[in-house]
This record gives structure tokens, sequence and C-alpha cells, in this order.
């Protein structure tokens, strides 16, 4: 027992091991925080009123696939070849600059959108998206964050950035469950007040802790648009075929139904068995610079990165059922079938998720967007044929079979580039 002990200890004095773990616990820990958030949610807006919800959702999460251009990607590439802490903080700032510029476009490009599209009028969210449109920016703070702090090695921040939202949301949900179950003004504008909110306060307090700098800009400007051409771009084309078509799902449900419910019934789904892709992204991430110095994965930590996948994906499809009949509503019970379909695709996708930081890692920008390409292309052949038929579950069969594609061929693209004899990026 002793000596187990002693196992235990010397495994936790690991720097990685503990980042992992951190990282791994402010993840799940905002499981069950986000679970009860949905069920408030879904009770106070009701099916079609969250799907409401979800559809504008999907929207800005294409917008935030669309607009980046890459150059999140390349801030992330100018951090990991860094080794200066005052550059680190300049190329944060610099890379913020061009967020902002972003939003300008993708603001311009929304409004035009939200005045033609006929769907949105039809659904009477048309002037609710328009009132959206000034609160974008805090969209494209998401994939900010996410590719600039875990190249930078900040864990404890990126914990932060996906756990706190979690726990505000949570806390403005029993606000609203005790204080507004009566409320007869417009729900759908809570609910969003609340969320955005969330994440507003907690990128606030990361920025605090940057402390950013917008010293040398030019200089660091020139460096980003340099890895965005060789390294960004690349990454972006595959994400804007393969992430942007998964964002872009609950939009064509919408488009294809008479109301959104449908669209609830997915995000809801998938957002439930999305905890099944954090497993190898938390440990992916957190070993993402040491992948950088690393001819291959350990063999060993690819082995415990399945073994927990596969854990917790026979652990939800055996609560997935009892958990959906006892918290939500009979007018929810459509989502338990989608769940059974996402688990599977969210535990081949978090498992490509894997193998793509590792490419990352070493700047294969081409070898990833060829598979985000394949990927998309599939998921969006799939949609637009079986979603006109079978609504939700056909959308959720695509994303199992896309899934598989995108597993199969990051695995692909890793065993080819591991046998060369360099391993720098092309």
């Amino acid at each position: 027992m002793i000596f187990h002990w002693q196992q235990i200890t010397g495994l936790w004095d690991n720097a990685r091991v503990r980042q992992a773990t951190i990282l791994y616990l402010a993840s799940f820990a905002g499981i069950p925080l986000s679970i009860v958030t949905s069920i408030v949610f879904t009770r106070f807006l009701g099916p079609q009123g969250y799907g409401d919800f979800a559809f504008l959702d999907s929207l800005f999460g294409f917008a935030r696939i669309i607009f980046p251009l890459g150059f999140f990607y390349a801030g992330n590439r100018a951090l990991v070849l860094n080794d200066s802490r005052r550059a680190a903080r300049e190329i944060y700032g610099a890379t913020l600059m061009i967020l902002f510029i972003l939003f300008v476009v993708m603001s311009v490009v929304l409004i035009i959108y939200g005045l033609l599209d006929p769907n949105l009028a039809e659904k009477g969210l048309d002037r609710f998206f328009l009132y959206m449109i000034p609160f974008g920016w805090i969209f494209l703070l998401g994939p900010y964050f996410d590719n600039m702090l875990h190249a930078d090695n900040r864990i404890h921040d990126l914990a932060a950035t996906r756990f706190l939202p979690k726990v505000i949301t949570f806390g403005s949900a029993l606000l609203i469950f005790f204080l507004l179950r009566d409320f007869d003004g417009n729900r759908l504008a809570i609910i969003w007040i609340a969320y955005l909110l969330a994440f507003l306060m907690v990128y606030s307090l990361v920025f605090v802790r940057i402390r950013l700098s917008l010293g040398s800009l030019r200089t660091r400007l020139r460096t980003i648009l340099q890895h965005q051409r060789s390294y960004g771009i690349h990454l972006y084309v595959g994400t804007l075929f393969s992430v942007g078509a998964v964002s872009l799902t609950g939009v064509l449900i919408s488009y294809f139904s008479a109301d959104n419910a449908g669209v609830g019934f997915f995000a809801l789904a998938v957002a439930i068995a999305r905890p099944l892709a954090l497993v190898p992204g938390v440990i992916a991430a957190t070993w993402f610079r040491d992948f950088a110095q690393q001819d291959h994965a350990s063999p060993r930590l690819m082995l415990i990165t399945l073994a927990l996948a596969l854990m917790a994906l026979a652990l939800l499809l055996f609560i997935a059922g009892p958990f959906i009949r006892f918290f939500y509503s009979h007018d929810f019970l459509p989502v338990i079938p989608l769940i059974h379909l996402s688990a599977f695709g969210m535990f081949l996708y978090g498992l490509a998720s894997f193998f793509n930081r590792f490419l990352e890692a070493h700047g294969h920008g081409k070898a990833v967007r060829n598979t985000y390409i394949a990927t998309g292309l599939t998921l969006l052949a799939l949609n637009l044929i079986l979603i006109p038929v079978h609504g939700a579950t056909g959308a959720a069969v695509a994303m199992v079979v896309s899934s598989g594609v995108y597993f199969g061929g990051m695995v692909v693209a890793y065993l080819r580039i591991v046998k060369k004899p360099g391993l720098r990026g092309n």
C-alpha cells in the first residue's frame, strides 16, 4: 500500500499531470452545473423557446468559425515558438487587436444576413438577432482564449474560461428559477443576458491576469501575419469545413423545420454527449508543448486516453435514458435516442482531437486541414441528405459518420508523419 501511495504522490509531482488534472476537473466539474442549467432553461423556455436559443447559438457559433480567418491559430503558433514573457504579452495584445478588426467585418456581414434571411423572419427572431450583433465579439473571445492559453501553457486560466462561466450561468439559472418563474416578458432575452454576462465577466478576469501589452505592435502583427499565411490559413480552411459544418447543423435543422424544437433537441443531446470529447482533448491540451518536442506520442498516454474515453462512453449510454426521463419534461423524450447517437460521434471526435493536437504542435497545418475538409464535406453532404427526411435524427447520424472520417483521417496523418525523419511543420 505504501508503494502504491508513493507512486501516486510521485505522479502528482509531475507538473503536466497536475495541469491535466486541473483542466480535466475544471472541464468535468462544469458538467453537472451545465446539466442543471439546461434543465432550468428548458423548463423556463419550453421546447420551442429552447430551440430558438439553440438556433441563435448555432448562428453565432458558425460566425465565430468563419470570421477568425486563421489568425487565432497564427497567434497560437507565435506563442508556441516564443520563450519571452514580454513578447508573449505583446502577442496576446496584437492578436486581440486583430480580433476587434474581425469583429467589425463580422458585424457588417451579420447585419446584412439578419435583414435578408427569410427563416429568421418566419421564426420571429430577426429583430432579436440584430440586437445581439453588437455583443458578437464575446463569441470571438472563446476561440481566442482556447488557442492562446493552451499554447502559452496557462492551464489555470484556460480552466477558468471553461469552468467559471458555467458556475455563473448556473447561479443565474437558480435566480431565474426562484424569482422569474412567472415572468411574462421576453424570456429568451433573459437567458441570453445571463449567458453573455457570464462569459464577459470571466474573460475580463483572465485579461487582467494575462496583462497583455500593445508594445511592438507592428512587429507582433507582422509575425502573426507570417504564421497566418504559413500555418493559420491551412487550419482555418479545414476548420471552416469541419467545425463550421457542425455549427451549421442546427441552422439546417431550423431551415427544414416548421419551428426550432428539433434544433433544441439536437443541441441538448450534443451538449450532454460533448463531455466524451473532453477526456482526450484535456490530455492533449495539457501535453501540447511537450508534443512539440517529441517524435511520437507516448503509447502509454494513448492507452490511458482510450481507456478513459471508453469508460465515459459506457457510463453515458447507461444513464442517458433514466436521466432525461427523470429531470426533463415529457416533451424532451425525443432527446434520448439523439444522445445515444451523439455519444458515439463525440467519442470518435475526442480521440481524433488527441492526434490533431500532436499534429498542430508540430505545425502540420496542411495535414490537419485536409482531414478537416474531408470531415466537413462528409457532414455537410449527409446533413443535406438526411435532415430534410429525418430531421434531428438525420443530423445525429451524419455526425457519427463524419466523426469516424475525422478520426480515421487524423490517425492516418499521424502515422504517416511520425514515420518521417523530421517533424517540423509544412
